[in-house]
């Protein structure tokens, strides 16, 4: 039997550019190569049960069409599968899989990932004939056995694999769901090999030592601590580090699975929380240090940390073998002070928390159990330890969000930017986007912003994948109570009242008006000077029109003299300008907007009705008594009851797998 794994890109059809080999004719450095960790992990489990099988890693090769077919034909394989770690894989999972069925018509076609959070939609839209619902090592596995009797696709045999967990497939026409699939204890957990990933870069690339470009280089301090770098990042410690490592690889690795929160915006397909074994970790980190020449490694884990005796063995093993690390998330509620003490002793450079937002309504809508003050602590004893920080990873746009909880967010963010002794300039928030497998998601179907028919939900699949043209509230679905102009109002919001928040805390910090003086000067009017030139360099060109220059050029000026005059302006006058003035600035939105015919981007989705009452509301927070009860799993739940929708068996189980968590 022929097997075949697949990394599959995610993002519109539009970008086919390779990500690998870097260099001038491949994509852009901001598309940084992807790990195929899942269906490694998936193929390795294989190989211990005697079974082979290839790689193919689509995602950071990108071939064409032609390209594609013609390296499948190497292989001539029986089973294809498919991975789409995120929803936004969902293009080009339809693309390739209807390109493999009219090459490979008698070739089964597997797809797994978190884009199976719409399962039935693959199902019934795409070519894929089972989905593989959560882990799959052991769906997996189970199915090669169903295969080796059934080498030529059959759907009709699809009966005899009811009795396997995690499976979705159509029987008659009708959705089949066997339940969530087993899932590995964590004693059985391992760090898969990457040389079955070379030999697959070999053979459909035409190199194995693409392995080594895979591996981001330490070129920058950011680059070094895993973060957008900030001036907090470029300590006398960080500088000598860099000067120690540049140039070295970054290498990637999870020492557990799963999180032990269920936020209402994130997709948990993986159910709770596992640690690997420490006892395989060291065996791994040898090999990435002499084979690969790792000098850094990114601790890729949801929830580094929740396990603190594993997390102390690893952080041990990693300094002993002279690597310095960053984890990649981590629970602000989880480490304490003494637990960041200990893996800054065991070479820990930075940790990036989940913060998100800085309202405490918001906080309750996401379930994040826990506090503003808990984040602040933990931020602080990160800045005490001269342990580097993301301060700047806000969202807005949840159900429930207002212009007082954006307010709310901007003013936390400065707070935390101070803090860590970064200057003024904010960044842009992240807007909530609603995933499959989510309330948010569920929510919104149930209000009305996300159609319920297949044909609705696929359009938002295809429109969520899509680029951003740079302004990400384009791809922004509405689930608040605010128009599109007030929306657009919330940009401004967080970045101008959030500078006007680092005024106060210079000012709230200093006794001396000379040092009040010199601060401003330096962290914000200086900032926004130096902000002010590379704008302009950046904007403003030779090859554009004379039109297009002086409309970026009076854009770049205005951005300058908002700034200027925002420590000198009463909060409300502020807001009452920046009111104005994104107004003026929405009509810039307005032209993505398709006047007649199918509209490209969510943001300009005019749903066929709406559910006022089921809206979470200002009103309908007021009237709630405990916290739990703002979770927007609590309001799915209380709106599912006042639908007292009575499902259909096909309806049931997708309702199941919506509720993934």
């Amino acid at each position: 039997m022929k097997i075949l794994l697949c990394s599959v890109p995610d993002g519109a059809l539009r970008q086919t550019v390779p990500i690998i080999p870097r260099g001038p004719h491949t994509a852009s450095p901001s598309m940084r190569p992807i790990f195929p960790l899942g269906i490694l992990r998936v193929l390795s489990s294989a190989q211990e049960h005697g079974y082979t099988g290839e790689i193919y890693d689509i995602n950071n090769l990108r071939p064409t069409d032609d390209e594609l077919i013609k390296n499948i034909k190497k292989v001539n394989p029986d089973v294809i599968g498919l991975s789409g770690p995120l929803s936004h894989c969902y293009p080009f999972i339809k693309h390739i899989s209807k390109l493999v069925r009219k090459h490979f018509p008698d070739i089964w076609i597997i797809v797994g990932g978190n884009v199976t959070g719409s399962a039935h939609i693959l199902l019934k839209k795409t070519e894929t004939d089972i989905a593989v619902v959560g882990d799959g090592e052991i769906p997996f596995l189970k199915l090669l056995k169903f295969f080796e009797d059934n080498l030529k696709r059959d759907l009709e045999k699809l009966d005899q694999i009811k009795n396997i967990p995690g499976l979705v497939f159509l029987d008659e026409g009708k959705i089949c769901f066997t339940g969530f699939a087993e899932q590995l204890p964590a004693h059985k957990m391992n760090f898969p090999s990457y040389d079955i990933w070379e030999d697959g870069l070999e053979k459909f690339g035409g190199d194995r030592n693409l392995i080594y470009e895979v591996f981001n280089k330490v070129n920058s301090i950011g680059e070094l601590v895993s973060l957008a770098e900030e001036r907090s990042h470029q300590t006398e410690e960080f500088q000598k580090l860099f000067q120690k490592y540049k140039g070295k690889r970054i290498g990637r690795i999870q020492t557990s699975k799963g999180c032990v929160a269920k936020c209402t915006f994130c997709q948990r397909a993986t159910h709770g929380y596992r640690s690997f074994g420490s006892e395989t970790l060291e065996e791994r980190v040898i090999e990435l240090k002499k084979k690969y020449d790792i000098g850094v490694l990114s601790v890729d884990d949801e929830n580094f940390g929740s396990d603190q005796k594993k997390s102390y063995e690893c952080a041990k093993i990693f300094k002993k073998h002279g690597i310095f690390w960053n984890a990649e998330g981590a629970r602000a509620s989880t480490v304490t002070y003494e637990s960041l003490k200990f893996y800054k002793e065991n070479n820990m450079m930075a940790v990036r928390f989940g913060i998100e937002t800085g309202s405490a309504k918001m906080l309750e809508v996401m379930e994040k159990k826990t506090t503003k003050e808990k984040v602040y602590n933990a931020i602080k004893n990160c800045k005490d330890l001269n342990i580097n920080t993301a301060v700047e990873v806000m969202m807005i746009g949840m159900p429930g969000e207002t212009r007082d909880t954006v307010i709310e967010t901007a003013e936390y963010a400065a707070s935390l930017r101070y803090l860590v002794g970064n200057d003024w300039n904010t960044s842009y928030p992240v807007w909530a986007a609603a995933i499959p497998g989510t309330p948010l998601y569920e929510y919104c179907q149930q209000i009305g912003v996300i159609g319920t028919s297949i044909e609705e939900e696929e359009d938002y699949l295809i429109r969520l994948a899509d680029d951003m043209e740079g302004e990400g509230i384009l791809n922004y679905l509405n689930k608040t109570d605010a128009d599109r102009k007030e929306l657009n109002f919330w940009v401004y919001i967080y970045r101008y009242i959030g500078k006007k928040a680092y005024v106060n805390e210079i000012i709230k910090n200093n006794k001396s008006i000379i040092k009040i003086i010199k601060e401003i000067y330096k962290e914000c009017f200086k900032e926004s000077y130096r902000t002010l030139k590379a704008d302009f360099v950046r904007r403003v060109d030779k090859k554009y029109s004379f039109k297009q220059n002086l409309q970026q050029t009076i854009s770049v000026f205005t951005k300058f003299l908002i700034a200027f005059f925002t420590p000198f302006l009463p909060k409300k006058v502020l807001l009452y300008f920046l009111k104005k003035i994104s107004d003026i600035k929405y009509k810039n939105l307005e032209r993505f907007r398709v006047k007649n015919g199918r509209q490209r981007y969510n943001f300009f989705i005019e749903p066929k009705s709406i559910r006022n009452d089921l809206k979470f509301t200002n009103e309908r927070y007021l009237k709630s008594k405990r916290p739990i009860e703002n979770s927007l799993r609590s309001i799915v739940k209380e709106n599912s009851a006042i639908l007292a929708t009575q499902f259909n068996e096909e309806e049931k189980i997708l309702d199941k797998i919506a509720k993934m968590q």
